[in-house]
């Protein structure tokens, strides 16, 4: 990727996910470009709404969810800058890697789901939205919602907070990005499909979903339906 593909996927705005990589705030967290230039803005990362207060000197990979798949690139914390909003600026790349995922299996699904964009620090948390997960794996989900993603300021790259239950109870909490977005029309109006990719879930709760996938499959193989 070349530093023009890089300046047009790295757009004020874009969202982005921070992945730290070691020490004891090591993890994932949603976060968004402030501002291009040398170093590239981006919002600090927070969990459970307060900041985390980085090093400057901490070394982050950066996960970019542009149209044509998911790239990342390693950096630093090149600095941290707290007034009039808290960012970290960090050395802007002059190429990306393509990200490849592991795939799952994936079957069609109807379950109730609950879900609400991941907001920035000091900002209000939505309130959960009622849908519908209609194809599920392991690693993802496509969920159809009446609710325009407009509404929401929901775009390729956002987080979203997913609750939904599996067949027996089995109660599933996790945090999802946005990789792609349509829309339908019907006789009833307007639908949503928002195709999500699990960012963060407990590994035995993923091994749960992918279960059920495979009894799924089973059941309509038993009945001649695959």
């Amino acid at each position: 990727m070349n530093s023009a593909y890089v300046d047009g996927v790295l757009d004020v705005n874009r969202r982005v996910t921070i992945v730290v990589l070691e020490g004891h705030y090591s993890g994932r967290y949603p976060s968004r470009v402030e501002d291009m230039g040398q170093p590239l803005l981006l919002a600090a990362p927070t969990h459970k709404g307060v900041i985390v207060r980085l090093d400057a000197g901490t070394p982050i990979c950066v996960e970019v969810v542009a149209e044509d798949g998911v790239y990342a690139f390693d950096t630093y914390i090149d600095s941290i800058i707290l007034e009039p909003i808290p960012v970290i600026g960090v050395v802007k790349p002059e190429s990306f890697s393509r990200i490849q995922r592991r795939e799952f299996v994936r079957v069609d699904v109807m379950l109730s789901v609950k879900y609400r964009p991941l907001k920035p620090a000091l900002q209000e948390s939505s309130k959960y939205q009622e849908a519908h997960i209609v194809n599920l794996s392991g690693g993802g989900a496509r969920i159809v919602t009446w609710y325009p993603p407009e509404d929401e300021d929901l775009d390729i790259g956002s987080w979203l907070e997913l609750e939904f239950e599996l067949p027996g109870g089995n109660e599933i909490e996790a945090k999802a990005v946005i990789i792609r977005i349509s829309d339908e029309t019907t006789e009833k109006g307007v639908f949503y499909k928002l195709a999500v990719e699990f960012a963060e879930i407990d590994q035995r709760k993923q091994d749960a979903i992918a279960r059920h996938v495979l009894e799924c499959q089973y059941e309509m193989r038993r009945k001649g339906l695959l």
